[in-house]
């Protein structure tokens, strides 16, 4: 896939939080990913600010002329969603309630997550990247008027990039992998 040349934004126009959104396949393939059977679920109704953290694992060394040098090593890249409130008809909530529940940790690491970048792409075609096999890990159970389950997904950075056909809650979400070579 080539590298991306412009934002699908007027100039100046800034970039809403809305058109940079998460989904998980909720679909039965845990530990796959096939893009024409994976069924996505936008997270983060209900979290009022959300960030894709890159965390990057970076080492810096002063050599002996006094110039300073920092190599970047790797990304550990993560989202925490807080408050996740549990809401009737969440199909992640209710596997991950039930993978707590009976103790199947092994398969709180077995999550593709795709993110969009609706500011990036077309209409239709929107910028988009799946990590395959990613965990997510509920960090409790409960609140004080409705329950929540407050999440952390760390990204496998094991990535097919391509694009998504929309990005909006509520609607149906197809992902289409590039074609071309660097996908």
């Amino acid at each position: 896939m080539a590298d991306a040349t412009t934002f699908n934004l007027k100039d100046n126009q800034k970039a809403q939080r809305k058109l940079l959104v998460t989904c998980v396949d909720v679909s039965d393939n845990a530990g796959t990913f096939d893009a024409a059977t994976a069924e996505w679920q936008i997270v983060g109704v209900g979290v009022e600010d959300s960030s894709i953290e890159y965390n990057p694992d970076a080492s810096t060394v002063t050599d002996i002329l006094g110039i300073t040098e920092t190599t970047v090593n790797k990304l550990e890249t993560e989202q925490d969603l807080d408050p996740m409130t549990i809401r009737g008809g969440s199909k992640l909530a209710m596997k991950l309630y039930n993978q707590v529940k009976y103790g199947r940790l092994s398969e709180l690491s077995m999550y593709n997550v795709m993110q969009i970048h609706a500011y990036v792409g077309s209409d239709g075609a929107y910028d988009a990247e799946v990590h395959k096999n990613c965990t997510i890990t509920p960090q409790s159970l409960g609140g004080d008027y409705y329950v929540d389950m407050p999440i952390n997904i760390n990204f496998s950075n094991d990535k097919v990039h391509g694009t998504a056909n929309n990005y909006k809650y509520g609607s149906t979400i197809k992902f289409t992998a590039a074609t071309s070579a660097g996908a």
